[in-house]
């Protein structure tokens, strides 16, 4: 201790990531644990509904008669936490992300959420739109937590948001990152589709596909950022 001692402990010194991969693998393992946690929450709401429901109108309206929906926070909608967790500027990872710059180690998602000034849910979603294109296994899970009739293989913005929110608030402010005007959407590094079958028509129903030009700049190593995102031309 420091008063028998007189010695101040020491702290193990911040690391940065190795490289681009090293950064993709820890975000992979952050989404793993947000998509298993999903996953079980899914599958016991299923098991309760099965166990409930005699016909399909008791499907579709499960929502209600569960209980599910509850818009005014005054009767059960959600608020956000009185104390939410400090976050570092940089979000998760943020003093490795930190250390990581001053020794000009180049990380993809983070250098482009600071050249478009994007928030944490838009690097959210550029991790949980990557994830397929790094394993498979991500469409089975996206199919399953999508829970719809199109077995869409690729994360809705339906599925995006009730991965990410956590309160009302949150999830008004992060739809409006997924209008024509976001940088996300008007750059189109993501790109919004219908699914194959689906007759729906909301913003919620679509789901996200990343351009091949964002994925190959996402997973490389030393590729600019004028590759997805091109300087604008000079005026003559």
């Amino acid at each position: 201790m420091i008063a028998e001692t007189g010695e101040v402990p020491s702290f193990p010194e911040v690391q940065p990531f190795a490289d681009n991969w090293s950064y993709l693998k820890a975000e992979l393992a952050w989404l793993d644990r947000v998509l298993m946690r999903s996953l079980s929450k899914q599958r016991q709401t299923n098991q309760e509904i099965d166990r409930v429901a005699k016909s399909a109108a008791d499907r579709a309206t499960s929502h209600w008669w569960k209980g599910f929906i509850a818009i005014d926070p005054s009767k059960g909608g959600s608020l956000a936490p009185k104390h939410p967790p400090a976050m570092h500027p940089l979000g998760r990872y943020g003093d490795r992300l930190a250390v990581s710059h001053e020794k000009n180690i180049r990380l993809a998602i983070p250098t482009l959420c600071n050249h478009l000034a994007l928030g944490h849910f838009e690097r959210d979603l550029l991790v949980l739109c990557l994830a397929p294109e790094i394993s498979r296994r991500y469409e089975k899970l996206y199919t399953f937590l999508n829970n719809d009739e199109t077995n869409c293989k690729q994360p809705t913005v339906d599925l995006a948001l009730r991965l990410f929110c956590r309160s009302d608030a949150e999830w008004r402010n992060a739809r409006s990152t997924l209008t024509v005007n976001s940088p996300l959407i008007k750059r189109k590094i993501i790109q919004l589709y219908f699914p194959t079958n689906s007759t729906a028509r909301s913003l919620l129903s679509q789901a996200m596909l990343l351009s091949e030009k964002a994925v190959t700049y996402l997973l490389s190593e030393d590729l600019p950022i004028e590759t997805v995102i091109p300087k604008p031309r000079s005026r003559k």
